[in-house]
């Protein structure tokens, strides 16, 4: 087991093709053990049981952006349900994460790279209670802000510029959403990360997991 997690992480780090693992062992081999452990979560067990040791009150959420390398084209069931979007910098799909006060990831999800950051905001902070999401003036939407009280949790968005009755929020709270911003700097300095090269969304979602659980534990 400890050569196909070497193996992994390789690919993880360098975005190289699965061939390219038979350095290791047969890439086949280490295909069948990273689809089987996708399909049976462990990726998402393991960051679950990481999450339990969160800390701080002030959490953040946001997104990043993610180009689609063209071979990544072509899964089943098509571009919506890979979440593979288009946008002007052409084909990406977008990561959501919630982290935790010391910038952690607690939770991800992945949609296409044109949807708004607000839709996957409801399934980040669900299960969650008594902390206060930092967050960009994307989230800046009333029902959002509603939602989170409802979940007992504080809020610290700043408002749109347009905002007719804009809604106050703690600048000092707000400066540590750089939090999230800085776990996105770090995961994308694996290029399987910083380039999607998966044609299955649960593919490329296990790769941003495992990319997750060692930042936690390196």
């Amino acid at each position: 087991m400890d050569t196909i997690l070497k193996a992994l992480l390789f690919r993880l780090r360098e975005g190289c093709s699965w061939r390219a693992l038979s350095i290791f062992a047969p890439h086949t081999t280490i295909y069948t053990y990273w689809k089987r452990w996708c399909e049976q979560g462990l990726w998402d067990r393991i960051l679950q049981s990481l999450a339990e040791d969160a800390q701080g009150q002030l959490w953040s959420i946001d997104s990043t952006s993610v180009k689609v390398h063209k071979h990544a084209r072509g899964g089943p069931g098509g571009p919506e349900e890979q979440e593979i979007g288009n946008s002007r910098g052409g084909a990406n799909t977008k990561i959501h994460a919630l982290v935790e006060g010391k910038g952690r990831p607690l939770r991800l999800i992945l949609t296409e790279g044109q949807r708004h950051d607000i839709v996957a905001a409801p399934d980040l902070v669900t299960g969650w209670t008594g902390r206060r999401i930092l967050a960009d003036k994307a989230y800046d939407a009333a029902s959002f802000r509603e939602l989170l009280q409802t979940f007992g949790l504080e809020s610290c968005i700043p408002p749109k510029p347009n905002r007719k009755d804009p809604a106050a929020y703690h600048k000092g709270y707000y400066k540590h959403r750089h939090h999230v911003e800085n776990f996105f700097g770090r995961i994308k300095e694996k290029r399987a990360i910083a380039t999607r090269y998966e044609k299955l969304a649960t593919r490329f979602l296990g790769l941003v997991t495992l990319a997750s659980i060692y930042d936690w534990l390196c």
